[in-house]
């Protein structure tokens, strides 16, 4: 028996560094160094002159064989494949002109896909795991647009609190990134998720607030900055703060929970009282799609099967689309995660879903100011 063991090496370091980086820091790593062109049209090299080979675009170490080993087995090799550095940023290549045949945005910037006329409607009778997908997956704010199915919900995952257990005590909640007594010793994100904590803290919806309740949760953000050690815009500057002991409380992806605990450091992954965040992401097919449909769907399928979540779960720690997956995966893992009731953390977690755009920009221009200092 096993809690989470490492990707293979040689599947993932040439995206994920050994999983010193996750598939977001590679991609902002790659920016920063002026890159991001190159990392971004990077082209699997053993179909990439072939035509009739589908395309997939998506995010950094999502291209690896093990999410999709029955297309392989049933093709001969991956599809062809391009990384993108944010799914907006894949948004605005694919509207300058660039063409694959299926994509991997997140679940809340569907509809901004589809108002630009990139994508078009998935026929779930095509998708052999439909049956088995979570029902709360089929119809999620996004994903179904005017009853027509965009989205195949494929993985999804939570923003919590991490925290060292042989440091932090107490209840598990959002409040411990507001305890004075790890004051200094607190990592935020630097990201508007953090207004929406406040907003969860002060018990209003974070994914339909008003303008008066933005403006209440934008004190409390301010009266936490005064906590803080830093606000991370890399998860892996955080995992290595707590790593250290730097920080002891931080704001986390799953992810953080597997790169630390494969370091032998002590943390646990809160399930907070108030309930976490979560973000779900999946497979869109794209309307300039070139080649044969029926291999889309194959690859499609290929990421629904449970074969592909127990992977997804125990090498990435996130949650995956067919239900049958989790019960291919010991309970101590599932534990370890939060995944051990994964239907009742649907119903609690607070799933990220497309907000109104004045309340998304008021959101953005608010925290903004907080982390000047305004």
């Amino acid at each position: 028996m096993h809690v989470l063991r490492k990707p293979r090496v040689e599947q993932l370091h040439r995206k994920m560094l050994n999983r010193e980086i996750d598939r977001r820091d590679f991609m902002a790593v790659a920016a920063a160094a002026g890159l991001a062109p190159v990392a971004a049209s990077l082209v699997s090299p053993a179909r990439a002159a072939e035509g009739d080979m589908i395309h997939y675009f998506t995010w950094s170490a999502y291209e690896v064989a093990e999410l999709h080993q029955s297309f392989v087995d049933k093709h001969g090799s991956s599809p062809d494949w391009s990384i993108f550095a944010s799914a907006e940023d894949g948004l605005q290549k694919i509207r300058a002109g660039f063409v694959a045949d299926l994509a991997h945005p997140c679940v809340d910037g569907v509809p901004r896909w589809h108002d630009a006329g990139v994508i078009k409607p998935l026929d779930v009778s095509r998708i052999d795991a439909w049956d088995d997908m979570f029902p709360a997956l089929h119809t999620m704010n996004g994903a179904v647009i005017d009853g027509d199915v965009y989205m195949a919900i494929t993985d999804f995952g939570l923003s919590s609190v991490i925290y060292r257990t042989d440091i932090v005590e107490g209840e598990e909640s959002w409040g411990m990134m507001f305890d004075e007594r790890y004051s200094g010793r607190i990592c935020g994100r630097n990201d508007s998720a953090s207004l929406s904590i406040a907003l969860k803290m002060l018990g209003y919806d974070p994914m339909n607030p008003t303008p008066e309740q933005i403006a209440e949760s934008a004190e409390l953000a301010r009266q936490q900055r005064g906590l803080v050690r830093f606000y991370w815009d890399s998860q892996t500057d955080m995992e290595q703060a707590m790593a250290s002991g730097e920080c002891v409380v931080a704001y986390a992806w799953n992810e953080a929970l597997v790169n630390l605990l494969n370091q032998g450091i002590p943390v646990a992954f809160a399930a907070p009282k108030e309930g976490a965040f979560g973000w779900a992401c999946g497979l869109v097919h794209l309307s300039a799609a070139e080649n044969d449909e029926g291999m889309a769907y194959d690859f499609i399928n290929a990421w629904l099967t449970p074969e592909t979540g127990k992977f997804l779960i125990e090498s990435y720690g996130y949650g995956h689309g067919n239900a049958k997956s989790f019960d291919l995966v010991d309970r101590e893992t599932l534990v370890a995660l939060g995944y051990d009731d994964p239907v009742r953390l649907m119903e609690g977690t607070s799933f990220w879903v497309p907000l109104n755009p004045e309340i998304d920009e008021l959101m953005l221009e608010t925290w903004e100011d907080i982390i000047a200092g305004l």
